[in-house]
């Protein structure tokens, strides 16, 4: 299992709130038997450049680092971001520098407010113009926005999709069930945040996947999860 998406590096956004925490949120996700690990802090144009980003990325991780030897095994990792959807984000100075470590791969969190169609033709300039090899964040969070757009996601052979642990583990099962058949999971992750209500859980996820995995869709998101970790390394 690879987890492509959480917020485990201490101090850098609303995850993780100290070195103890991430240690403990990394001790989980091994136990869980979680082989690689891409951190991604969130990243917001109207608070950092990404120059400064990058600079507090860099603190967060060399503070975690000085301590990975308190854990008996500490997994493969990389950094990357979850790069919140901005105006302009296709032609914004040092987009490239946000991919998840030495790829091409940029995780994008589309907004929250409601969607209009120039919001889907920026993503698709940001591979289309820059060449960059996008992964939508958490695609389950969009699914009440406009159909149409979110087709236009999901229609994309470009684009790669990621879902979170959660959605199979509550009131939408039946929903992630049939979205994981329809075979457009490409990555999982666990978005986890602390040791609490948002806490590594992709091996409880992927149990609940496994029952109703009849087309090789773990397969799938394990080929492409070890795709992109190579690459970044």
């Amino acid at each position: 299992m690879f987890d492509c998406h959480c917020h485990i590096l201490p101090g850098i956004d609303d995850g993780s709130k100290n070195v103890q925490m991430s240690l403990a949120m990394l001790d989980m996700e091994v136990r869980q038997g979680v082989e690689g690990i891409i951190f991604t802090p969130h990243f917001y144009a109207d608070m950092n450049s990404p120059s400064t980003f990058l600079r507090r990325r860099e603190k967060a991780l060399i503070e975690l680092e000085a301590s990975l030897d308190q854990l008996p095994h500490v997994p493969a990792y990389t950094v990357g971001s979850e790069v919140h959807y901005f105006r302009g984000i296709s032609r914004a100075e040092g987009i490239e520098s946000l991919c998840i470590g030495n790829s091409d791969y940029i995780l994008i969190e589309m907004p929250f407010r409601t969607w209009q169609p120039q919001f889907i033709d920026e993503i698709e300039e940001i591979n289309a113009v820059l060449g960059l090899k996008v992964i939508i964040a958490h695609i389950e969070r969009y699914f009440d926005q406009d159909k149409r757009l979110v087709k236009r996601l999901l229609d994309n052979p470009n684009f790669l999709i990621q879902c979170n642990a959660e959605f199979f583990l509550g009131k939408s099962y039946n929903h992630a069930i049939k979205f994981m058949k329809s075979g457009r999971i490409d990555l999982l992750g666990s978005d986890s945040h602390n040791l609490e209500h948002r806490r590594p859980n992709l091996a409880e996820a992927v149990a609940v996947m496994e029952k109703k995995d009849k087309k090789g869709a773990l397969d799938h998101i394990s080929r492409v999860s070890r795709r992109i970790f190579e690459a970044a390394m």
